[in-house]
């Protein structure tokens, strides 16, 4: 168990998580001129809303955890297990 990628991964993915979560609350906000949908079952939000938000939201988390993986990956070499030896 390599412990250094765990931090480092772990740290990564909070770290772009915080980032692009922000990103698209302020992009949100500038496209559509509202707070974005946080509770569903609100009667004042549309279905459309919470689905554009979805997939807008999870697209783009989905994006940044995998560059922000792949950045530690290249920085910290990865996990001790997956790496390949040089001959």
């Amino acid at each position: 168990m390599d412990i250094g990628w765990k931090l480092v991964s772990a740290v990564a993915t909070l770290g772009a998580t915080v980032v692009t979560t922000k990103a698209i609350t302020v992009g949100w906000r500038a496209v559509t001129g509202h707070e974005p949908p946080v509770d569903e079952d609100d009667p004042e939000v549309e279905w459309w809303e919470v689905i554009a938000f979805t997939v807008v939201s999870g697209a783009l988390l989905g994006v940044a955890r995998h560059l922000a993986l792949r950045g530690a990956t290249k920085w910290y070499g990865g996990p001790k297990d997956k790496r390949v030896e040089e001959v």
